[in-house]
């Protein structure tokens, strides 16, 4: 085996995980509000949506079940901006 082989071999399941630790909704949404993973808190609102705050910002998002993909529902707003947000009745 040759030297590059050998280094692909060995990097390769390193790149796999780091490719798929940043695209995790969570990573995705975190920098939306630009912020880390682990400065943001989760709130479930209903079945699919879910409020996002860190970092003196918050927003709306609405997932996928189980929770694959999500998208933000409106805009990012300052934390104590945004409107009320509550489960339909």
């Amino acid at each position: 085996m040759t030297w590059p082989s050998r280094l692909f071999v060995l990097l390769l399941p390193f790149a796999a995980v780091a490719c798929a630790a940043s695209s995790t909704p969570r990573m995705r949404v975190a920098r939306d509000l630009g912020c880390t993973a682990e400065q943001t808190t989760v709130a479930r609102i209903d079945h699919h949506k879910w409020q996002v705050t860190g970092c003196g910002r918050t927003a709306t998002y609405v997932c996928t079940y189980p929770v694959r993909d999500c998208w933000r529902e409106g805009e990012i707003h300052a934390v104590g901006s945004a409107p009320a947000s509550r489960p339909a009745p």
